[in-house]
């Protein structure tokens, strides 16, 4: 994928923005009974597929309480363009279109894929943002006007994570002290696994309050 995440993705000089991205369904929905569908939709990062750690174990946990959750892979000729944005919200557009429909929607999503905030925001649909680019102007104007629960993860030795936005009203902010744009602990995998189980901790309470 033609993306250089040294912050900003790279551009392809006259290309338009394509969905050449695959979805795929990462677990159906458990429940038969009359409960509304609940659909989920897993966004990766620029080079932190679904199958990451942290990605793969919400997953997980959204399948075990009954979301329908649908993943999606870049593909070797996907680019975003000039329009970085509008590449993320068309892959949660993509995935969404994809699963079955639904009486709620959440998306998770990781580092560059965080860029469908404002699109996001426009369709009201709550978002656990891992590692958001916190240093891009349009993610920060759209949290800075949103209105709704959103849960926004980030580590204190991300550069990309800017914790002094924590002010904002929108969303709750959960910072994970030394962590960095992996959610890792540098040079520490027992600091890091703990690290990262304290925030599905937060992540399962996130979304069980979603009802």
């Amino acid at each position: 994928m033609n993306i250089n995440f040294s912050g900003l993705p790279r551009a392809r000089a006259g290309r338009p923005v394509a969905c050449l991205m695959e979805s795929f369904t990462w677990a159906k929905a458990t429940t038969d009974g009359p409960e509304k569908t609940k659909v989920a939709v897993l966004l990766p990062g620029s080079g932190y597929p679904v199958e990451g750690p942290v990605l793969f174990w919400i997953g997980e946990m959204l399948a075990s309480i009954g979301w329908h959750v649908q993943a999606v892979r870049w593909t070797p000729d996907d680019s975003p363009s000039a329009a970085p944005h509008e590449f993320a919200a068309n892959a949660a557009k993509l995935a969404f279109a994809e699963a079955p429909d639904a009486d709620h929607r959440l998306i998770i999503a990781k580092s560059f894929s965080t860029l469908c905030i404002p699109w996001a925001e426009k369709a009201r649909i709550p978002g656990i943002w891992l590692t958001p680019l916190l240093t891009d102007e349009r993610v920060r104007s759209a949290l800075g006007a949103s209105s709704k629960n959103d849960l926004l993860i980030g580590g204190s030795g991300d550069k990309l994570w800017d914790g002094g936005r924590k002010s904002e009203s929108a969303g709750t902010f959960f910072e994970v002290p030394g962590a960095d744009h992996s959610l890792q602990i540098p040079h520490d995998w027992r600091a890091s696994q703990k690290a990262q189980a304290d925030v599905f901790e937060r992540v399962e309470a996130f979304i069980l309050g979603l009802g």
